[in-house]
């Protein structure tokens, strides 16, 4: 059974600007490959030039194949080269999920 796979990727840009632009353009790249669900992007409150990529495949197969993907695709080289380091990358599946009742204020 195939489970999602959630992929949390934290990393430092050199321009927050050009990152953002080559982050969103990394992203309409992303839409098609094979196992793709979602990319939800964020940028941090707390430290200036750090943002975080929470990105959902189909499963871990999907996850690696795309790792491989993106380090040869041209459409991730403008984000690539603005990366200025890596924080964190690691791959996560589901425990357990609870959601707040629908009549909470």
């Amino acid at each position: 059974m195939n489970t999602p796979c959630l992929e949390l990727v934290i990393f430092k840009v050199k321009d927050a600007d050009k990152a953002r632009i080559a982050r969103r353009a990394a992203q309409e790249t992303v839409k098609h490959y094979e196992g793709f669900i979602s990319w939800t992007a964020y940028e941090s409150h707390d430290e200036a030039g750090q943002f975080a990529d929470v990105v959902v495949w189909r499963d871990l197969g999907s996850a690696k194949a795309a790792a491989e993907k993106v380090m040869k695709d041209p459409g991730f080289a403008a984000l690539m080269a603005e990366i200025d380091g890596l924080v964190s990358m690691s791959h996560y599946r589901a425990d357990r999920m609870v959601e707040a009742e629908a009549n909470a204020a």
